[in-house]
C-alpha cells in the first residue's frame, strides 16, 4: 500500500536515491544496545555523540564500538521484501540509482556484496556530511546532472526525510508496520514495495 501526502507524480521522477539499512536491507545495528554500550540515552544521535567527544582515546574507543556494531549487522543482512524487485523495476525504466547511507564504507559494502545489490553509486558518511545534511544528495545530483527536485529519496527514518527536505528533493518513507509521527513530512508513505512497483507509471 502507498499513501500520497503531496502532489508528487512518480512519472516526473528522474532518479532515485535509497537509504540502505532498514530501507533496502534488514541490516540496522542494534541501536539500543549500541547506545547502552556508549552510555547515551535513547534517541541520542550516535554520530553526533561520537563527534562531540574530545579527539583521543575516548573518541577512538567509541568509534571502534560503533564500527563493530555496524560490521556485525551487515554480516547478517537480508533483503527487505520487494526491495530487489523495486530496483529491477526502476532499472528497467532506465532511471539512475544510488545509495546514500550514514553507515561506514566497510559495513555498507559488506551488505551490498552479501545481497548482490545492483547499485554502483554509493555514498557513506565518509563521502559526504552525514544525513540530515543534504550534501550527499547534492553530490549525487551533480554527478547525474539532475536537479534535486527531480529526485526521489527513499528511506525509513526521520533523518531520511530531513535530508530530502534539506536538499529540495521528494521523499518516500518506507514504513511497513507503524506509521511514525514524523511521517507527515514525507511525500509518499510506502508500506509495501510491491505496491510501489504497481503504482509506478509504465
Amino acid at each position: 500500500m502507498i499513501t500520497r501526502l503531496s502532489d508528487l507524480k512518480l512519472k516526473d521522477i528522474r532518479g532515485v536515491i535509497f537509504d540502505l539499512d532498514g530501507t533496502l536491507a534488514h541490516s540496522n545495528p542494534d541501536f539500543s544496545g549500541l547506545r547502552r554500550e556508549l552510555g547515551i540515552h535513547s534517541g541520542t544521535d550516535i554520530l553526533a555523540h561520537v563527534d562531540s567527544l574530545s579527539a583521543g582515546e575516548a573518541q577512538t574507543q567509541a568509534l571502534e564500538i560503533v564500527h563493530e556494531y555496524e560490521r556485525q549487522s551487515s554480516l547478517n543482512a537480508s533483503w527487505i521484501d520487494g526491495a530487489r524487485e523495486l530496483i529491477e523495476c526502476l532499472r528497467a525504466k532506465s532511471l539512475p540509482l544510488a545509495i546514500l547511507t550514514r553507515n561506514m564504507p566497510e559495513a555498507a559494502q559488506i551488505t551490498i556484496d552479501k545481497l548482490g545489490i545492483d547499485i554502483e553509486l554509493v555514498l557513506t558518511r565518509y563521502d559526504a556530511q552525514p544525513k540530515p545534511h543534504p550534501e550527499g544528495i547534492h553530490l549525487i545530483c551533480q554527478q547525474w546532472q539532475l536537479a534535486p527536485a527531480d529526485i526521489l529519496y527513499v528511506g525509513d527514518y526521520l533523518f531520511d526525510l530531513q535530508t530530502a527536505r534539506n536538499a529540495g528533493s521528494r521523499c518516500a518513507l518506507y514504513c511497513p508496520e507503524i506509521i511514525p509521527d514524523y511521517a507527515q513530512a514525507a511525500d509518499l508513505l510506502v508500506s509495501c514495495y510491491h505496491s510501489l512497483i504497481k503504482a509506478w507509471p509504465k
